[in-house]
């Protein structure tokens, strides 16, 4: 097991766990990043975007862009879905690309 591999669960784990706290709400990117970051887990942008992504390929997370693309003003707001509350709690199988 790679630590860069090990690292990118941790970080969606993580992710999740911080979505979980304003459920059934959604949160903004940069708070993610802001949050990862007080933990030591600093992620830049597109980092943190392929993670959102692929948490929400997988269904545990929703996700849409707020703002203005022309005044270059946006934010991405990402909410936890009920299957990824179901794999925090443990209702569903676990994810081996998410580390819970």
């Amino acid at each position: 097991m790679s630590l860069k591999g090990h690292e990118a669960r941790e970080i969606r784990g993580r992710i999740l766990k911080i979505l979980d706290r304003a459920y059934p709400d959604e949160i903004g990117d940069e708070l993610i990043s802001l949050t990862l970051n007080d933990i030591n887990m600093s992620v830049g942008p597109a980092l943190l975007r392929g993670h959102i992504d692929y948490l929400e390929e997988k269904g545990y997370v929703e996700s849409y862009t707020v703002g203005s693309e022309d005044l270059d003003i946006t934010r991405r707001l990402v909410r936890l879905t009920a299957k990824g509350k179901d794999l925090l709690e443990g209702s569903i199988p676990r994810d081996p690309g998410v580390n819970i």
